[in-house]
């Protein structure tokens, strides 16, 4: 399985950890020429910006710790378009990392 269908794997099994846990999918790979957010997501009034990393194992280091502050200025930056675009200028935002090692989830609510 090459890398990108890994993260396609991962992100689908981030679409339904969520989706069980009540939070609406509003957009997935929303892409801009500011980079790209996994997955956009509704729950409880708040707007979430989710970045999914994957991994088998921890021999790279944990998942998490490829986000980055470049990766953050990134999805912020394409965010705020989303904001824009969909006009949700006083909706409250989160932005939250879920790490996927293995069978193991971990989200990570308001991770930057």
């Amino acid at each position: 399985m090459n890398n990108k269908e890994k993260g396609s794997m991962g992100e689908k099994i981030a679409q339904k950890y969520l989706t069980l846990r009540l939070y609406r999918i509003l957009e997935t790979n929303y892409r801009r020429r500011t980079g790209e957010i996994d997955i956009i997501a509704k729950k409880g009034g708040y707007t979430v910006f989710v970045e999914v990393k994957y991994r088998n194992s921890d021999s790279m280091g944990l998942p998490r710790e490829a986000v980055d502050s470049y990766k953050q200025r990134q999805i912020k930056r394409t965010a705020m378009i989303y904001i824009m675009e969909n006009r949700l200028e006083d909706t409250p935002l989160r932005f939250d990392v879920i790490e996927i090692m293995g069978k193991d989830i971990e989200h990570i609510k308001n991770a930057f």
